[in-house]
């Protein structure tokens, strides 16, 4: 008997593909990007290799208890057994120090569904513990976009096709956004110039009109040219500088101070070129500006931002169609918060009862060191969709902090870097085995995962996993869990999702099955050119110091290499290269370098190199291309498989200028990392 369901890709990623599942005799035969879905249509190939990922021979399928973190010595355990020891062990620490200071939580965006959030919900229901906040990525974006125009909000994907000029600034759509490069390529067709600006020749940049290699970390100073030519040329928009700006005249003041020879010696861009590109940017209407991860993951990232949006607001670029800034928005998920209201058993709003504790414990994500240096200390972490060994700055303190935690419980699907820390392996449900909900930040477009296959082995969805240890906590310790255990999944996204109906056009979510829905943002955002900060005007970033070379400490001396980690084609973040269709299509782990930097060093190609710093140092092949400068090395993330070391163990544990504002955590410059090369 064969079946077709539809299913939606829950990765952190701008695409969130529907899929078209079709099953035959309970097993999954073949996936295809549903026609349906305006916006993705066909899939990436990291969702081709969902199928494979589904049915890998490692996958972890049921229960496991490690005997002694890292050893390796893991036995297979009953989920009665596996939720019992946890949850007494949650009993114990709540005994032993009158509250749950001593648990944490690290949850990250590994699953974009609804019910990924009742994990959030199970830990608010016993109580205020320590929780890892933040993003490592777009908190800093995110806080920049919010400070300049009150909220981040975006236009449409397909509003590029009315951009007479598309710049492309530190990010790679090519690969990483592949579904976007359709309407790049259409917009070119109909006459727009692209520009991209990045250090590497990226597959983007190889495509584009114009393409201006920067050097690292050095957007916020290119921004500032641009935006001195424009102001010196009369490049710019006075009607909404004067009637929709706050700050114009201060900022003009410090474009006046600005020395485009300083910046040419700060960026290696001439003023020739700067000019040239700030005389295209001024007399191309509409221009659209999209703003890259890379950008936003140095330590200037977030000032970095704004003043590249202050370039669109300088000509006039926001709120018309096909201009605007093409980030992110979270609007789309505002609606979302039955599993965030769940609150304690027992507490109250009220400051009377002075033994009474009123919120959570926060540290920001990546930050796990400072796990270890807390009091009371950390007694028991739960690692949720996030494999922190991997992806965290400084990997060997990650790993000190998760030898030092008593109790350390992931829930996966597979055997992680971090997993292999663990005490308790939970195994986790594909998409494919549970029902769901998820709503993309790119398109705003909501699609209904349904319930394909039967969960693989003892494999469990997070909402059933939390809901039964919430089951198991009450009967063990009544009232530990205000959890509301009676609700079912199904109960859950109805009561998620209600609010967002009306915008929808639909009165229940399993009409998604047969439409494409959007939830019914504006199109083009800022219109009416009323903006929600303060003053109900853009804000001008004033915040400058100019010249200030304290913050490029690290460039010459021992570490005179800029280390980038950047996105591969095949690979997102760690998620896909325990999959084995990955090991062949994706990069091999190599380091790729400028073939000057390989001759000072002595190598060729396929020969290795050792990259050390401060913190560790690794060995990989070389790979040479002339496709970035001399000054910097380039290693995509999320390639090595079966290796016997983590990249990110030589990745500085460097804050970025913004974030707090919007996650209470300042983001993580992954870019700000020096290291020198040595043939090994």
């Amino acid at each position: 008997m064969e079946l077709t369901y539809s299913n939606v890709c829950p990765s952190d990623c701008r695409a969130s593909c529907r899929i078209k599942t079709k099953v035959r005799n309970g097993k999954i035969v073949g996936i295809k990007g549903d026609p349906l879905d305006e916006y993705t249509k066909t899939l990436c190939v990291k969702g081709y290799a969902q199928l494979n990922k589904v049915y890998a021979p490692d996958r972890i399928v049921h229960p496991m208890k490690q005997n002694g973190k890292g050893t390796g010595r893991w036995e297979q355990i009953s989920w009665e057994q596996a939720l019992t020891e946890i949850a007494k062990k949650l009993i114990a620490v709540k005994k032993r120090n009158n509250n749950l200071f001593p648990v944490c939580l690290n949850k990250y965006l590994g699953n974009m569904g609804l019910l990924s959030k009742s994990i959030e919900g199970f830990f608010n229901s016993i109580g205020f513990i320590t929780k890892m906040v933040g993003s490592p990525c777009v908190a800093t974006g995110v806080s920049a976009l919010n400070l300049s125009f009150g909220k981040c909000k975006k236009p449409f994907p397909e509003d590029m096709l009315n951009a007479d000029l598309i710049i492309i600034w530190g990010g790679n759509p090519a690969w990483t956004t592949t579904h976007q490069m359709r309407y790049i390529f259409e917009a070119r067709e109909k006459g727009a110039k692209l520009v991209v600006i990045d250090p590497v020749l990226t597959a983007t940049a190889a495509r584009s009109d114009f393409y201006i290699q920067i050097k690292p970390g050095r957007d916020l100073e290119l921004a500032l040219g641009i935006a001195k030519v424009l102001l010196d040329e009369d490049l710019i928009d006075r009607d909404f500088l004067i009637g929709y700006s706050n700050g114009w005249s201060e900022f003009k003041a410090l474009l006046e101070k600005v020395d485009l020879a300083q910046i040419e010696a700060i960026t290696d861009i001439s003023v020739v070129e700067i000019r040239n590109l700030a005389r295209l940017i001024g007399n191309s209407k509409p221009m659209t500006i999209w703003l890259g991860a890379g950008v936003q993951h140095t330590a200037t990232g977030g000032l970095a931002f704004r003043v590249i949006s202050a370039l669109s607001a300088m000509t006039g670029n926001i709120g018309v169609s096909g201009g605007n800034i093409h980030y992110a928005t979270f609007e789309a998920w505002e609606f979302a918060g039955e599993f965030a209201s769940i609150k304690p058993a027992g507490t109250t709003t009220s400051t009377e009862n002075k033994g009474e504790v009123h919120g959570h414990r926060y540290i920001g994500t990546g930050r796990f060191a400072e796990l270890m240096f807390l009091e009371p200390p950390i007694d028991f972490l739960w690692v949720a969709y996030h494999n922190p060994v991997a992806q965290a700055p400084d990997s060997n303190a990650v790993k000190k902090a998760l030898d030092s935690i008593e109790t350390v419980v992931v829930a996966d699907q597979f055997l992680t870097s971090t997993a292999e820390l663990a005490d308790y392996f939970l195994p986790v449900a594909s998409h494919y085995e549970y029902e769901d909900i998820v709503v993309s930040y790119w398109h705003y477009g909501a699609a209904i995962n349904q319930k394909a296959i039967e969960p693989l082995g003892e494999s469990r969805s997070d909402f059933e996993i939390m809901r039964e240890l919430a089951i198991k906590l009450n009967k063990l310790s009544p009232g530990f869990s205000s959890f509301p255990v009676k609700r079912l999944a199904s109960d859950w996204l109805n009561l998620e999702m209600e609010p967002q109906y009306p915008r929808l056009g639909i009165a229940d979510y399993h009409e998604l099955i047969d439409h494409y829905r959007r939830v019914d943002l504006a199109e083009v955002p800022w219109q009416d050119k009323k903006f929600m900060t303060p003053s109900g005007k853009y804000e001008f970033p004033l915040e400058l110091a100019l010249g200030n070379n304290d913050l490029y400490v690290g460039e010459t001396g021992i570490y005179p290499f800029r280390l980038l980690r950047t996105r591969n084609f095949a690979t997102h973040n760690s998620q896909y290269r325990v999959s084995v269709c990955m090991k062949g299509l994706s990069e091999k782990t190599r380091v790729l370098l400028h073939p000057e930097i390989a001759n000072l060093i002595g190598v060729e190609e396929g020969m290795k190199v050792k990259i050390y710093n401060q913190l560790n140092e690794i060995v990989l092949p070389a790979s040479l291309s002339k496709s970035m400068p001399t000054d910097i090395v380039v290693v995509y993330l999320g390639c090595e498989f079966e290796q016997e070391f983590e990249f990110n163990s030589i990745i500085a544990l460097v804050d970025t200028d913004l974030g707090e504002e919007y996650a209470d955590g300042k983001g993580l410059a992954f870019n700000d990392t020096y290291v020198n090369l040595v043939r090994a």
